[in-house]
């Protein structure tokens, strides 16, 4: 007998909590059968057996449980876990586990909360990384994971374009500065392939109005990307 935990996040308003929240998830079910009990993993049950020794399916709910859970290391056990596997679910899921991981959603929601101020505060990512100690490298592995997901068949949201703009816009940086900085406003070499991933995007929220908040953020991070 097979559960299977489906989760659609929609962002449409509340763009700060939208950036923090990648999935929502029901309850797992603990299901008794006449001779075994069968269950669905939370982190603390995917940890009680290793990872390598589940399914691919149960290692995609022990992985989106971990992200639901917030809790850092669950999301890093279930990140390693789940990164190799294939399928659109997987990799959209370990995407979503980097993004949290990576700490770059904390720039974001700072965005967010004033959307009209976008290129002053991403001018000033790098310190904001270096401050608070963030590792852009799961950032950055989630622009070609979501990249892949999408291929793979997965539907992405339009917060998902923008993060996986942020993502190719940090690699490119780090990239350029030979490896020493994610100072996304020098000579980003990223600038095209960003640019073209944040365009569906941009034409999701072409129907919003000019004063909604998404619409307004999506519109400054394309002209910002644009600028650089």
């Amino acid at each position: 007998m097979n559960v299977t935990l489906r989760t659609v996040v929609r962002r449409r308003s509340g763009l700060a909590a939208a950036l923090i929240a990648a999935t929502a998830l029901s309850a797992a079910a603990l299901l008794l059968g006449s001779c075994q009990a069968m269950f669905t993993y939370s982190p603390l049950s995917g940890l009680q057996r290793p990872p390598s020794s589940m399914t691919p399916a149960q290692r995609l709910t022990y992985a989106q449980d971990a992200l639901a859970s917030g809790n850092t290391a669950d999301m890093k056990a279930a990140y390693d876990a789940i990164k190799n596997d294939g399928g659109a679910s997987a990799q959209y899921a370990t995407a979503q586990l980097g993004i949290q991981l990576s700490g770059v959603p904390q720039v974001l929601v700072q965005v967010a909360a004033n959307p009209s101020t976008v290129t002053s505060q991403l001018n000033t990512v790098q310190g904001f990384i270096t401050s608070h100690g963030l590792d852009p490298t799961y950032m950055v592995a989630a622009a070609a994971q979501l990249a892949a997901a999408q291929a793979a068949g997965a539907t992405l949201t339009t917060m998902d374009y923008a993060m996986g703009a942020m993502g190719l816009l940090l690699g490119a940086a780090y990239t350029d500065s030979g490896s020493t900085s994610y100072d996304i406003t020098a000579g980003n070499s990223g600038k095209a392939a960003a640019t073209a991933f944040l365009a569906p995007a941009v034409a999701n929220v072409a129907s919003l109005s000019s004063g909604d908040p998404l619409n307004q953020f999506i519109t400054q991070l394309n002209s910002f990307i644009g600028g650089l």
